[in-house]
């Protein structure tokens, strides 16, 4: 069993029901969900939401993840973890988003199991330890975290067989961010 950390952080009517239906199907998986709500975790959110995920995760690899990304296959978690885990080359591996088999150049197109990438984003798989949190701005956020982990030696990249449908694609919370 593989810890998930889903934050939650719906502020629109749409993503209040996308939230809802992507947490309903997190808690019929074979994982411990731990909800990281906006009105728990400190400011800033897209910082300390990560950090919390790291001081609270049990298992040696978890995944944090976005109340919009709905995981297609119900092996998802097991299948990151394990490719995660089967890479050590990998500091950090998104899951793979269905958009990008449509507008996802240059990645529609690949196929290996590992695709190299140097800034991803949640749904992540990372092992227990491997991140630190500098201070930075959201829209920069994930290549921040990606580079914590390429200055450590490692590889950041996408687990392809790990497809979600990510439901706020249009409707990011970024745009409803101050």
């Amino acid at each position: 069993m593989i810890d998930v950390f889903l934050r939650w952080y719906p502020r629109t009517p749409v993503r209040e029901h996308l939230a809802s239906a992507v947490r309903w199907h997190l808690e019929t998986l074979d994982v411990r969900v731990i909800v990281l709500a906006r009105s728990i975790v400190p400011e800033p959110y897209h910082i300390n939401s990560k950090k919390m995920a790291e001081e609270k995760a049990d298992t040696f690899i978890y995944c944090v993840i976005d109340d919009d990304q709905l995981p297609v296959p119900d092996d998802f978690f097991e299948v990151g973890a394990l490719t995660l885990a089967n890479h050590p080359e990998y500091g950090m591996l998104a899951g793979f988003p269905l958009e990008y088999g449509l507008y996802g150049q240059p990645y529609a197109e690949r196929k290996e199991e590992v695709i190299e990438a140097h800034s991803i984003g949640c749904p992540y798989f990372v092992r227990k330890g491997t991140l630190t949190f500098p201070e930075g701005p959201l829209r920069q956020y994930d290549a921040i975290l990606s580079k914590v982990v390429t200055d450590q030696g490692l590889k950041t990249g996408f687990a392809r067989k790990c497809l979600y449908n990510h439901l706020g694609f249009g409707h990011s919370q970024i745009g409803y961010t101050d």
